[in-house]
């Protein structure tokens, strides 16, 4: 992760800078929505085939990997997640792979909503992702890194899981 998650303004925004952020917003915001309706049933297919999820030291490198994390994490019985993701910012490297970076607050809860006296945020990360367009004009991610910040005591499985699971997979 980069060694300030900030930029200096810049002039004015061009409207190819907003049509852009506007992209990458659909691309993290329909990823966690996949996560949260789906269970990640489809999170793989976000990702470049070489590609890097991360959150702290738990690493899934390609969609293999990132498919197992996500198919595990269904077995886990019936837990409600929302992922609500903010402050992004896009950094534009070159017309083919941008940066972006941002603040994701995960709230979970087990069972099924609603859910009364709940708890605050399991984990609060600042994120980066390097995304790429590819040749279908669709966004994917080359590396999705999330940085806990703030953990609760209700661990997410993307800290709690044990690591060497995956590495037969």
């Amino acid at each position: 992760m980069s060694a300030h998650l900030w930029e200096e303004p810049k002039q004015m925004l061009e409207i190819d800078d907003v049509a852009l952020w506007y992209a990458l917003n659909r691309l993290m915001t329909n990823y966690w929505a996949d996560v949260d309706h789906n269970g990640g049933s489809r999170a793989h297919e976000f990702y470049l085939p070489e590609a890097l999820f991360a959150v702290g030291n738990n690493r899934f490198e390609g969609p293999e990997k990132i498919r197992a994390f996500y198919a595990r994490r269904r077995q886990h019985g019936t837990t409600t997640t929302r992922h609500l993701v903010g402050n992004l910012r896009v950094l534009r490297d070159d017309a083919g792979c941008v940066r972006t970076v941002g603040v994701m607050s995960l709230y979970r809860a087990d069972g099924r909503p609603p859910f009364q006296w709940t708890r605050p945020p399991a984990m609060v990360a600042d994120f980066e992702a390097q995304c790429v367009l590819g040749d279908d004009r669709l966004w994917r991610f080359q590396s999705h890194v999330l940085r806990p910040i703030f953990v609760g005591s209700d661990l997410p499985a993307s800290i709690s899981i044990v690591f060497q699971c995956f590495l037969f997979m």
